[in-house]
């Protein structure tokens, strides 16, 4: 009588009929849906295509910039990035200032990329969620 307790104790545990099924019943995940949770976990991932602008109204920097600050930052490099969600809007919780020499440009770039639309990134022929990198140099510098 021991014996069989003991083996009992031991077996391991059947998963119940419903929880079996419902395995067997889900569908498998596809190519896109592994695509899309690649670039959740890493919204930096190698794509075939980044995230691209289709309308960039209004522009990245609006004219006419204050003479001040034209001076101070001709030479300079703005540098941005938000993540581009899979229907081309961008998520503008994510977005970031990576390098600014004003920040007239910082408030400018943001209020114009939330207006932006953009091609999704695609990732084995999927539209991912994918960060853009704006990036545009100022002019050079005038000679001292």
């Amino acid at each position: 009588m021991a014996l069989v307790c003991i083996a009992v104790a031991c077996a391991p545990a059947r998963r119940s009929s419903a929880v079996q099924n419902a395995q067997l019943l889900a569908p498998p995940k596809d190519s896109c849906e592994l695509a899309r949770e690649d670039a959740r976990l890493d919204p930096r991932l190698e794509v075939e295509r980044v995230p691209t602008p289709v309308k960039m109204e209004p522009p990245p920097i609006k004219r006419p910039v204050p003479p001040a600050v034209l001076r101070r930052s001709r030479g300079d490099t703005i540098k941005a990035e938000v993540l581009v969600d899979t229907v081309g809007r961008p998520d503008m919780t994510t977005f970031a200032m990576l390098q600014s020499p004003e920040g007239w440009y910082t408030t400018n770039l943001k209020a114009a990329i939330a207006q932006w639309t953009f091609e999704p990134a695609l990732r084995n022929g999927c539209k991912v969620p994918r960060y853009y990198l704006f990036t545009v140099s100022l002019g050079r510098r005038p000679r001292r």
